[in-house]
């Protein structure tokens, strides 16, 4: 684990009050992956309305345009809005992704996720289609926009999580499934790794809150893991803005607006760290860290 530098409580509470300072003149910035439909979109147009400025993730440029059209129609903002595009098919356009980001960021919503076919797929990169968009981009993601993160002081990452993360184990000689797939095994393997990360980022890093939230079954392209209906995408938004929003406990876990109890692997320190250096090494973070 690397070290943590502890600072003098003055130095810590005179950094704060100027990180206060900033944001109260300065419009709050959040990217909200995965915003061309359904939750994520949800949650950019309420950001937008609250005065947000919203960095609109799709897959592709195309796609993010038309999303943003979309909501400028309903009333947003344009000055309030920014598309930016990446497939998460493609660690480097992550990479890429991440480069477009200017600091400091105030929110990151980690909402982009997919569930994969009945036949196991592989991205470019060589994994399983839904354990790299639904875990190693979001991790590569994450990791690499927290120096903007970090100079937003008092930012936060909201992970969309999952019911389903409890069914999930992790095949540590297997975690891209080429043995035994189903597509609900990966996305809960998935979410339980994206939850597992956002627990020990949360233990691992100062200044900026970490949320692990469920936003209920809601009629979304992910609806068919679930059931065959789901609730209005309005109320998986509200149950993310909470989270983004308001107060929480770092690290936790939050199904709807209300804290729950993780798989109890998410409390094991030595399994999140051993997914840690892995996910490192799957991402090539580990080689840029020996550079």
């Amino acid at each position: 684990m690397p070290a943590i530098t502890v600072d003098h409580p003055a130095t810590t509470s005179a950094r704060r009050s100027r990180s206060a300072e900033l944001r109260a003149h300065r419009p709050r910035t959040a990217l909200v992956t995965g915003a061309a439909e359904g939750i994520g979109q949800a949650v950019a147009a309420r950001l937008t309305a609250m005065g947000w400025r919203v960095l609109l993730h799709a897959r592709t440029s195309a796609e993010g345009a038309v999303a943003a059209d979309r909501l400028i129609s309903q009333g947003a903002d344009p000055e309030r809005l920014r598309p930016v595009a990446a497939d998460f098919t493609h660690l480097a356009e992550v990479r890429d992704l991440a480069d477009q980001v200017t600091s400091p960021l105030d929110l990151l919503v980690n909402n982009a996720a997919v569930a994969g076919d009945l036949r196991r797929a592989e991205t470019v990169d060589g994994h399983e289609l839904t354990w790299q968009v639904d875990y190693l981009a979001p991790y590569l993601l994450t990791r690499l926009l927290l120096p903007a993160l970090s100079a937003a002081g008092g930012s936060r990452v909201v992970n969309l999580s999952s019911s389903l993360h409890r069914m999930g184990d992790l095949r540590w000689d297997d975690l891209d499934r080429t043995g035994r797939y189903s597509p609900v095994a990966a996305y809960a393997q998935a979410k339980l790794a994206l939850t597992m990360f956002g627990a020990e980022l949360a233990e691992r890093v100062n200044g900026v809150a970490v949320v692990n939230v469920h936003p209920g079954v809601v009629r979304t392209s992910l609806t068919r893991l679930y059931s065959r209906s789901g609730a209005p995408v309005e109320d998986g938004a509200l149950a993310v803005l909470r989270a983004a929003v308001s107060d929480t406990v770092s690290g936790g876990y939050y199904e709807g607006t209300l804290r729950a109890v993780p798989a109890p692997i998410v409390a094991d320190r030595p399994s999140a760290r051993r997914l840690w250096r892995l996910s490192e090494r799957l991402v090539g973070l580990d080689v840029l860290s020996r550079a």
